[in-house]
């Protein structure tokens, strides 16, 4: 009897030492949005490149770090690690991004502010090149997704 008491006391405090970790991750993962939405409100005000640099290189370490986090909680919930991409999945991506795309060009044609538009049209280039990106992954998904089936 002490050792099935042992094992489940033991499995509880494994339980809960899951848990405790789960939340903290899970605080950090909110901390890492709130510092990459911060950094990114900071650059429209910064001209010094170097500063600039320093400031990209903080929101990219962000990002970075966001993707550990989600990794380290999926793995606790106990989900795959593995990314899902399926024709669905990806057509709702390719189909956000050309919402956006609109959205910005909707944005460019309510400016006159020469320097605003040319500051949109590049986000409309980076969102184009976001589709074909989507597309060409769709593509091979759907390429890989035949080879498996035969």
């Amino acid at each position: 009897m002490q050792l099935v008491n042992k094992i489940l006391i033991k499995d509880r405090n494994d339980i809960e030492k899951q848990q405790r970790l789960y939340e903290l991750l899970k605080e950090q993962h909110e901390a890492e949005k709130h510092e990459i939405l911060h950094y990114s409100s900071l650059l429209k005000d910064i001209e010094n490149s170097l500063i600039r640099n320093y400031i990209n290189t903080l929101l990219n370490d962000g990002i970075k770090h966001i993707q550990y986090i989600t990794q380290a909680m999926a793995k606790i919930e106990g989900a795959s690690g593995s990314l899902h991409l399926t024709k669905e999945g990806m057509n709702k991506s390719i189909e956000e991004e050309v919402q956006s795309k609109d959205l910005v060009l909707e944005c460019i044609n309510l400016t006159e502010d020469p320097e605003i538009q040319e500051l949109l049209k590049s986000i409309v280039v980076d969102e184009e090149h976001h589709i074909k990106i989507l597309q060409h992954i769709r593509h091979i998904v759907e390429t890989y997704s035949k080879k498996i089936q035969q």
